[in-house]
Parts: C-alpha cells; sequence; structure tokens
C-alpha cells in the first residue's frame, strides 16, 4: 500500500490502494511513519506521490471511520496514528515534495501540507470536506493550511467543502507549482544533501543562530571547493 523506492537521490514514497483511490486507514498511517523511517539518510529529497492513476489520495478511509461513531477508544487511535505519519514526514530533514496528480482530498491534503512543496499536475483536484461530514480536522493541519493560504482561504476550503482545480489551489498558495512533480525532485536531487539540509532547516527556523555557524562552515564542503575550481579554470 506505501512502498518506497530510491533512484539518484530521490526517495520516492508512493501510495498504491487502487482499490479504495488510495484512502488511507489507521493502520496505513503508522505505516507511513515506518516507511518514512527507511528513508536514507543521504537521500536529497523525497518524492511523495501514487502510484494509481487519477488520484493521489481520497484520504481517510471512511469505511475505516464509519467505526469511529461508536467506537471511542479508535477515535484517539486514529487521530494519533495520522499524527505520526504527517508529524514523520515534517520531520524528514531533507526537501520533501508532495507530487499531486488528480484528486487530493481530506486528510491527503494534510499529509501534502506536511510536504516542503506541493508541485501539482493539470489534472490535480483539491477538497477539505469534513463539515460535510460533520467532523473537524486535525488543529496542527488547520494551523499548516492557515499559515500556507492565510485564515480567510482556509476558513473557505474548511466551511465551504468546495473542490478546486490545480490553477485556483496555485492561486491562493496552496500549489507552489505547476509542473511534474518528478522533474522537480529530479531538479532538487542534483544538489548536494547536505546544504539542502542546511537550507531547509534554515527556512523553517532562520532565527535560529545555530545556521550562522553552519552558514559559515558549509565553506569547508568538498562539493564548493571543486565548483570553485570549475568556475576559477573557466
Amino acid at each position: 500500500m506505501i512502498n518506497l523506492s530510491v533512484d539518484d537521490g530521490v526517495a520516492r514514497i508512493a501510495l498504491d490502494r487502487a482499490a479504495a483511490r488510495n484512502a488511507l486507514p489507521t493502520a496505513a498511517w503508522h505505516d507511513l511513519a515506518a516507511t518514512v523511517a527507511q528513508v536514507p539518510i543521504d537521500a536529497r529529497v523525497v518524492l511523495i506521490a501514487s502510484d494509481v492513476p487519477g488520484i493521489f489520495s481520497a484520504g481517510a478511509d471512511l469505511v475505516d471511520l464509519a467505526r469511529l461513531s461508536e467506537d471511542v477508544p479508535a477515535r484517539t487511535a486514529f487521530r494519533t496514528a495520522m499524527r505520526a505519519g504527517i508529524d514523520a514526514v515534517a520531520a524528514l530533514p531533507m526537501p520533501v515534495v508532495a507530487g499531486v496528480e488528480g484528486g487530493c482530498h481530506g486528510a491527503a491534503v494534510a499529509l501534502a501540507l506536511a510536504c516542503d512543496l506541493i508541485v501539482a499536475a493539470p489534472g490535480a483536484r483539491f477538497a477539505i470536506p469534513p463539515a460535510r461530514l460533520g467532523i473537524g480536522y486535525p488543529a496542527p493541519d488547520v494551523a499548516r493550511l492557515s499559515a500556507r493560504v492565510g485564515q480567510g482561504q482556509a476558513a473557505r476550503l474548511l466551511f465551504t467543502a468546495a473542490t478546486i482545480d490545480a490553477a485556483e489551489a496555485h492561486r491562493i498558495g496552496l500549489v507552489d507549482l505547476l509542473a511534474d512533480p518528478a522533474e522537480v525532485a529530479a531538479a532538487i536531487a542534483a544538489n548536494d544533501v547536505a546544504a539542502l539540509c542546511l537550507l531547509k532547516s534554515t527556512i523553517r527556523d532562520p532565527v535560529d543562530a545555530a545556521h550562522d555557524r553552519a552558514f559559515e562552515n558549509s565553506f569547508a564542503a568538498p562539493r564548493f571547493a571543486a565548483a570553485t575550481k570549475r568556475y576559477l579554470r573557466a
């Protein structure tokens, strides 16, 4: 259901549950966290994508969620499992790209929001429909949504439960790029892994004083020495 492959610096985590449109039951969120833990530390970028044509993910599995109506302990189990999977993605030290092709709904939007870049193919569609189901949305994911698109657009998406296309998602800032996700991941993977991790850390916490020393130390990198030598010879 969740596959990991590594090729030329790109660690690809792929959702593959065609029969359920890549809907994720409670156990799958734990599987996601376990898969993330297997990403090699020297991977230069992680691409989260789908192996099922036409769908990124339908979000949480409604068949699995239906039991939460009466099974009270299972509610906490679902919430913590979803949190474990999403937070594992967010904690990765290297850049993470969500490659959205087709529908991205509900909890799948929360998964995409945990990534550093959301790259959408032209046919991508986004919706956050918990209000239609009579339920809420996890607070950390609402916070990420608001930080990305602003409170007004977050309210619009959550309150109306409307589906928006890739162009509209890009206009409001939910999507960073309208492009081929694999090409974006490959462009990132062409760069130095240590530099990428440092840049990601700096973007996320630019006031951390440790970044000043890390920036200075980066000039000792072998790749920098090789690059400057090539430049000076030119």
